[in-house]
């Protein structure tokens, strides 16, 4: 495994909660050889030791775009180069989940737009001259089954992930012709700290329960499951392949019964 990523320096995009899938993937990506910066915002760094071993951290506020200029100017200085960029960031206003979608201002649907898919769009422009110093540039982003289907206490977050899938698209159109990739994930849900947040822990365990069970592998979806999927769409081994999203899934979307 660890050389499917030899040689790969990029960054993951929000590594903030010690169960969260970017802190996951910083220390996956980098046991499959590359070397990984990881951005926060206004803190010193992820909670997990193992992401923050290698002093990597840059803060970056993506609703703040001189922060991200800053950001991407010190990941220069220390990397030298992109091949890849993943995007885990996801933002809504506290509270607003637990409400119905009709309640929400303006305000906290711009706040849920902007943190979640413009962050996207906002990193790239100024990511892009480090990622074109790249042989292999790749960009992936992780999305969700709540674009596509209705998931309680999740609209705000499903709504964003949906824009977000557009966006990707969007920007494989735009990017191809530079030699980006840009490719998404779509996962079922995993017992992190986020989901038992918005939904609770016990909607959590039984939706993770159920997926299981209606699924074609007959388990839940791992961390390790949705890694491997990142560090395969952030290799060499991924050419000429854009525009998409991978269903981590065990099959659930696929399958009728």
């Amino acid at each position: 495994m660890t050389s499917l990523l030899s040689d790969r320096v990029g960054v993951v995009l929000g590594a903030s909660r010690t169960s969260s899938v970017g802190a996951h993937a910083v220390t996956d990506l980098r046991a499959q050889g590359a070397t990984v910066a990881f951005t926060h915002r206004g803190r010193s760094g992820a909670t997990t030791p193992e992401v923050d071993a290698q002093d990597l951290g840059v803060e970056m506020d993506f609703r703040d775009e001189p922060s991200v200029v800053r950001g991407m100017d010190r990941l220069g200085r220390q990397l030298g180069r992109l091949d890849f960029l993943v995007h885990t960031l996801v933002s809504v206003p506290e509270g607003a989940l637990q409400r119905p979608l009709l309640d929400l201002s303006a305000e906290e649907f711009s706040h849920a737009m902007l943190g979640s898919v413009h962050s996207l769009v906002v990193a790239l422009r100024h990511a892009m001259p480090l990622l074109e110093r790249s042989s292999a540039p790749r960009v992936v982003a992780l999305l969700s089954a709540g674009s596509d289907f209705a998931i309680p206490s999740y609209h705000a977050v499903g709504m964003a992930k949906a824009a977000l899938a557009s966006a990707l698209r969007y920007l494989a159109q735009e990017l191809g012709p530079r030699g980006v990739l840009c490719n998404g994930v779509s996962f079922s849900i995993i017992d992190t700290e986020a989901a038992n947040h918005c939904i609770g822990e016990e909607t959590t365990r039984r939706t993770r329960e159920y997926l299981a069970k209606r699924s074609m592998t007959g388990r839940s979806v791992t961390y390790e499951d949705v890694t491997g999927a990142i560090g395969f769409l952030c290799s060499r081994r991924c050419q000429n392949m854009t525009g998409e999203i991978i269903n981590v899934d065990g099959g659930y979307v696929r399958s009728y019964l």
